[in-house]
């Protein structure tokens, strides 16, 4: 298993309902984590297993939700 680490920085997250829905967003994908969501920084810290889900479909999931990160 290889376990991967990434920060996102999703400016449209303002509020803790915010950080809720993107928690549920990428509980459905599979191994995906969040780990540490800083509201003030606009922060999502998520940890995955690389071999069942890459950093680009959790990045396609937030867009699909409304939570586009930035590059």
């Amino acid at each position: 298993m290889t376990t991967n680490e990434a920060t996102l920085k999703i400016p449209a997250l303002h509020y803790g309902s915010c950080a809720k829905t993107v928690a549920m967003v990428l509980g459905l994908l599979p191994s995906v984590e969040v780990t540490r969501t800083d509201l003030d920084a606009k922060l999502v810290h998520v940890r995955f297993n690389g071999s069942e889900v890459c950093l680009d479909r959790i990045r396609e999931a937030l867009d699909e939700a409304g939570f586009c990160p930035e590059d």
